[in-house]
């Protein structure tokens, strides 16, 4: 039997999902493996490093989940240069039972398999659009303003540049040294954000560059079309509900395809309206085309970095 790797362990997973077998994959029901749920609802667990405790800690709440998966979408799968890991970005449809309701959400994960067996599942969720298919929104935001955001994880080491970080001129032109790659536009992405500086993050984008923000909110756009766009976005973010003061665990997948990496960090700083610190979980996956970015999409905790900003979103009308 040829061994199992990660595609086939999603794929696996994708495929006992639209069976109506729902719920934790046999593969994490083993001890040995390390399950994390960064954008987890506040006062819920986000790491689970035995596999037995985690199926038994979700069987109630699988049990009664009342959707019906019915089609994974938009699947992207990045094989990255570790051949035991890789990174699927998919949406799961289907139908809330209990009302009739057709729903969508956008889902991220991070899977390494050694040896034919699971070692990592950790799974970015879309906590907001989840509770709304489930008509659960409004408990979920009312429990959120009785706790604070997320603390820092002392645990994560912050992140330093592993050399000086250029401004955008030059290099980026291509006429005074290498055009930098992605993973060399993401460390200018850090930099531009620990300064404060939204025309700095902003010079990195192509003038026809793709922001988009799959966990979104409702109401705020998901995307954002252009430089100019992206610009005015930024200078009326930053600086503003957080102050931002480091990133912490910063992992950065390098992919098989030269123009994209996948890139983990936490964001970590001091919440302006109440002073306390602050950990909102993040992950990134950036095209990078001849030193500019054309595309990228955040999967931000969104609940972590409302609370911390003290503007939980109202529920949508329905």
């Amino acid at each position: 039997m040829p061994a199992t790797g990660p595609r086939q362990v999603f794929e696996g997973f994708r495929d006992r999902v639209l069976r109506g077998e729902w719920g934790a994959p046999e593969a994490l029901r083993s001890g040995d493996v390390t399950i994390e749920l960064p954008c987890a609802p506040p006062g819920t667990s986000r790491r689970f490093t035995d596999g037995a405790e985690f199926h038994a800690h979700t069987a109630a709440s699988r049990a009664a989940l009342p959707v019906r998966f019915e089609e994974f979408r938009d699947v992207r799968v990045h094989e990255t240069t570790d051949p035991e890991t890789i990174v699927v970005e998919y949406e799961m449809a289907g139908t809330v039972t209990t009302t009739g309701r057709s729903a969508a959400a956008p889902f991220v994960l991070v899977l390494r398999v050694h040896d034919g067996r699971v070692r990592l599942w950790r799974e970015y969720q879309p906590t907001l659009a989840i509770a709304d298919a489930l008509g659960a929104l409004d408990a979920l935001l009312a429990g959120a303003r009785d706790l604070p955001a997320p603390a820092p994880d002392p645990a994560l080491s912050p992140w330093s540049p592993s050399g000086p970080v250029p401004r955008p001129d030059g290099p980026m032109s291509g006429t005074d040294g290498p055009v930098p790659g992605p993973r060399a536009v993401y460390e200018r992405i850090l930099r531009a954000a620990l300064d404060g500086s939204a025309d700095d993050y902003a010079d990195l984008y192509a003038d026809d560059a793709v922001l988009e923000f799959p966990f979104a909110a409702p109401g705020p756009p998901r995307s954002l079309h252009g430089r100019a766009a992206i610009r005015a976005h930024l200078r009326a973010a930053m600086g503003g509900a957080l102050r931002i003061e480091e990133f912490r665990g910063v992992v950065v997948h390098e992919t098989t395809d030269p123009e994209v990496i996948v890139a983990e960090h936490a964001i970590v700083g001091t919440a302006t309206a109440s002073g306390l610190p602050c950990s909102i979980a993040n992950l990134v996956v950036l095209t990078v085309r001849d030193g500019r970015i054309v595309r990228q999409r955040d999967y931000l905790d969104v609940l972590a970095a409302a609370a911390a900003a003290g503007r939980l979103p109202d529920p949508a009308p329905r």
